[in-house]
């Protein structure tokens, strides 16, 4: 695993972090938060990948497509607070880092 992976996986992880409790404690403000973690490696350079590794084009333009339905459901939720929208942050978000694992190979 390169030290760009590892990096992109801390960031992840700490948006987890600031995700689970907005969720769970209806603090929508943590998910700006959340979010800047979740982001950075874009801005950084960290997530970007060598083309000779990834395993499946077509997942990256899945994982963007789920990214981005996540953050709609996150921003209806700030907009909206009915309690429906944050879980299906959560949970499209969830499945978008699933999708993100499986883009490079071993």
């Amino acid at each position: 695993m390169s030290k760009n992976q590892i990096k992109t996986l801390l960031c992840v992880t700490i948006a987890g972090l600031f995700f689970i409790p907005a969720v769970i404690f209806n603090l929508w403000y943590l998910i700006l938060i959340g979010a800047f973690f979740d982001w950075l490696p874009l801005p950084t350079g960290w997530m970007k990948l060598d083309k000779d590794k990834v395993r499946n084009k077509k997942l990256i333009v899945l994982h963007i497509i789920v990214t981005l339905i996540a953050y709609l459901f996150a921003i209806v939720w700030i907009f909206n607070p009915v309690t429906v929208y944050k879980f299906l942050f959560l949970e499209i978000w969830w499945l978008a880092v699933v999708v993100g694992i499986f883009i490079t190979k071993k």
